[in-house]
């Protein structure tokens, strides 16, 4: 066989580069890839249906006008055939050196021109060659004239491209039916068929509306002029996989003379099981690159269009600036993650669509909203909040900032407020800053278990800042609240109130509680009129100081083990706020309230305490001197606190849920725990109620009570387990009354009572 010669392989080479090019079907090449345009190129091989086309001038250099009578006109571009410049290449294309106007003749003026009639023309050019349409150079219309370029194959508009449309745009890279555009003016969009948009060029002579879509990828930059607009008209729908109708402009009573206005044409979503219209199998990522801070002579001063609205059943990028003034709000519907490297002045959630956007994909229900990964800032002023509230997970990174300076920022992922989302729930994620007036609000939620976040948890560890003061009392009233519902919580880095030195008002902390997770407190704060924690664990090296803290309802532990033999050394750090005192109120779980088992709760107070036990109890039921079984289901449980000033035991305020022996046996509001109590004080220990751990005749060891202080203040009785002890460290001021429990005799159920036990007392030092 002879080798081939170099005239054979170039030749073979140019067959290769002509099939990429026309899409060859023998030889493999996709039939979308976009073939090279000349510069002086125009749209080839049309056909023209419906009102029709009037005129067609001669091209010269480049240049031609097209004119058409009233009403809706289709010109396909196909790859042979037709009656319009069948001297050029197949399909809509417009090359960087030539210019394509619609109308009577070439538009001077943009939208600040002439006012347009009343009578529109719509000119609907699809592109049937089968290859990608390229607009590089000019394409205007006159000011009534709106200007549609279709392509299921995908359509773009290069750097070099000016677009002219004064009664509006729009771009769609997908499948319509013609035949409906004609018969009622609506525009069916397909996305069973359907390509990537690329939009760069001048376009800020499009006024009145525009439409741009497209499905896999829709890229968005055109060229900002120097007052900082991108587009004639604010009325702007960015469409990404979508599928919808666009519908005709419609005026109310009859047509005007000039100046009478031009309606707007609008995309209404249409998709949904079995659509005509379907949106895209597959997801879509829509990059916007509009706006900047500063463009020139408007420094600060960002980029706004009242009207825009991004639809994308996938991914939206945002690298410019989006809102910044009352009214300039963007409509952003996505399905899976909004990645924001610019800006946007807004808030980001569901709102009244009730955890669902507006479109249903190709389901038979809507589809809900997807995740936030913030780069940039997402900011607003406002006395109310700015709310980032979606179903997936909400990560604001390192350098991002999260802000609203005039009042509240609550960050919801997973949302289980939202009745209708049945999704995978999020996790809210901070590595960044958030700021904001009043209160910050770390909230998620999983309860499906299912996704990248199963446990639906909340992460911070970078900063969070709270403005807001009162200077007059020297006391903050921002609040916060870190709050997973399903999951782990922690919260590190920082937590400020750079404008008041006394730190928060209050804050509100939460793990799961079924399955028990953990809240861990990485980084000090300061709530001077109460800290707050329910949910399942709570732990960490951060010290929490208050006048008031509340642990309610939670159904694990609460300590910050460092030691594995030493107890006194793994206490929750707790430290007085400006009272000089932290109230202290302990709500144990009863079974009923979700305690699954024994608990452990530590606490190392810095100062003063006083202690009350709130709603907890010992016993399910009770029948007036008798608890009756079974007990609660954290019997058996331990608490140690102790405090390096005083320490107060009081009454409880709250009437109890259910039962305690001190309530049904002494009618005295005691302090209750079900388990081993140990009290330390390093100054003087008070006991102004009964001391009341008693639920069982017989308990395993560790389930006495200890009390120790160097001072011992107490005229109450105590009620413990019927072989336990009460061991004082040293002589109390009054040696109190001492109860056992005892088995309860002809009740029925089995319960038990309290019988008179002076043996119990002990002098003994608690020695871990």
């Amino acid at each position: 066989m002879k080798r081939k010669t170099k005239g054979y392989l170039s030749a073979l080479r140019a067959l290769l580069v002509t099939a990429a090019c026309a899409g060859l079907p023998g030889l493999g090449i996709g039939s979308a890839r976009a073939t090279v345009i000349t510069p002086l190129q125009l749209p080839g091989h049309g056909t023209a249906t419906g009102a029709g086309v009037t005129h067609v001038t001669a091209i010269q250099n480049g240049t031609e006008t097209i004119s058409t009578n009233p009403g809706n006109t289709v010109i396909s571009w196909a790859a042979s055939g037709g009656t319009i410049n069948t001297s050029q290449p197949g399909g809509f294309n417009i090359g960087s050196s030539a210019a394509l106007h619609f109308g009577s003749s070439p538009l001077s003026s943009g939208p600040g021109g002439p006012p347009p009639p009343a009578m529109l023309h719509t000119v609907l050019n699809v592109d049937s060659s089968g290859n990608p349409s390229q607009i590089m150079g000019m394409l205007t219309g006159a000011s009534n004239y709106a200007i549609f370029v279709t392509n299921a194959n995908g359509i773009t508009v290069g750097p070099s491209a000016t677009i002219v449309a004064a009664a509006g745009l729009g771009l769609i890279a997908a499948s319509v039916n013609t035949t409906q555009f004609l018969s009622n003016g609506t525009i069916p969009v397909s996305f069973a068929s359907a390509g990537p948009l690329t939009v760069q060029g001048n376009l800020q002579g499009v006024g009145n509306f525009v439409l741009l879509a497209g499905s896999g990828a829709v890229n968005v930059s055109p060229i900002q002029s120097a007052s900082g607009t991108y587009f004639g008209t604010d009325n702007v729908t960015v469409v990404g996989g979508v599928g919808g109708l666009v519908e005709p402009p419609v005026l109310a009573g009859p047509p005007l003379p000039p100046p009478g206005p031009v309606a707007s044409y609008q995309y209404v979503i249409s998709d949904g099981l079995s659509s005509v219209t379907p949106s895209a199998t597959s997801p879509t990522t829509v990059t916007l690159n509009l706006g900047t801070l500063a463009h020139s002579g408007q420094e600060d001063q960002p980029y706004n269009m009242t009207g825009l609205t991004v639809l994308a059943n996938g991914n939206i990028v945002n690298n410019g600036v989006l809102g910044g003034v009352p009214n300039a709000i963007p409509y952003l519907q996505w399905t899976g993650t909004l990645t924001n490297n610019g800006t946007i002045y807004a808030e980001l959630g569901s709102g009244v669509m009730g955890g669902k956007v507006s479109f249903y994909g190709n389901t038979s229900a809507k589809l809900a909203y997807g995740g936030l990964v913030n780069n940039g800032t997402i900011a607003t002023n406002s006395r109310s909040t700015l709310f980032v509230n979606l179903p997936g997970t909400i990560i604001n990174n390192s350098g991002a900032t999260i802000s609203n300076v005039g009042g509240a920022v609550a960050l919801f992922a997973g949302n289980a407020s939202l009745p209708l989302f049945t999704g995978v729930g999020g996790a809210v994620i901070n590595y960044g800053e958030i700021i904001a007036n009043s209160a910050v609000t770390l909230m998620a939620s999983n309860p499906n278990h299912v996704g990248p976040n199963a446990g639906g948890g909340v992460f911070s560890d970078g900063s969070i800042q709270i403005l807001n003061v009162s200077p007059e009392s020297g006391a903050g009233t921002g609040k916060l609240i870190v709050a997973s519902l399903t999951g782990n919580a922690f919260l590190g880095g920082t937590v400020t109130t750079p404008n008041s030195p006394n730190g928060l008002a209050t804050a509100f902390f939460q793990s799961g509680s079924s399955p028990v997770s953990t809240f861990t407190l990485g980084t000090n704060v300061t709530a001077q009129n109460l800290v707050t924690f329910t949910g399942g664990s709570l732990t960490g090296p951060g010290i929490v100081t208050t006048n008031s803290l509340l642990l309610t309802d939670f159904t694990g532990n609460v300590n910050n083990v460092t030691s594995p033999t030493n107890y006194l050394a793994n206490g929750f750090h707790v430290a007085n706020g400006m009272n000089g005192t932290t109230q202290i109120t302990l709500n144990m779980p009863t079974t009923k309230d979700g305690a699954i088992g024994r608990q452990a709760v530590n606490l190392n107070v810095a100062g003063n305490a006083t202690l009350t036990s709130g709603r907890t109890s010992t016993f399910v039921n009770g029948l007036g001197p008798v608890g009756i079984i079974p007990t609660e289901a954290n019997v058996g449980s331990n608490l140690l606190v102790q405090a390096s000033g005083n320490l107060t035991v009081n009454p409880s305020s709250v009437h109890l849920a259910n039962y305690a022996l001190s309530t049904g046996a002494l009618h005295t509001p005691g302090f209750v725990f079900p388990g081993g109590i140990v009290l330390i004080a390093g100054n003087t220990l008070t006991l102004n109620t009964v001391v009341d751990n008693g639920y069982a005749p017989t308990v395993v060891a560790g389930q006495g009570i200890f009390f120790q202080a160097p001072h011992i203040a107490t005229d109450s009785p105590v009620i413990t387990n019927g072989n336990a002890w009460v061991n004082f460290s040293t002589a109390p001021s009054t040696v109190p009354a001492i109860y056992a429990v005892t088995p309860a005799v002809s009740t029925t159920p089995l319960g038990y009572t309290i019988v008179a036990n002076p043996s119990a007392y002990h002098i003994r030092s608690y020695a871990p």
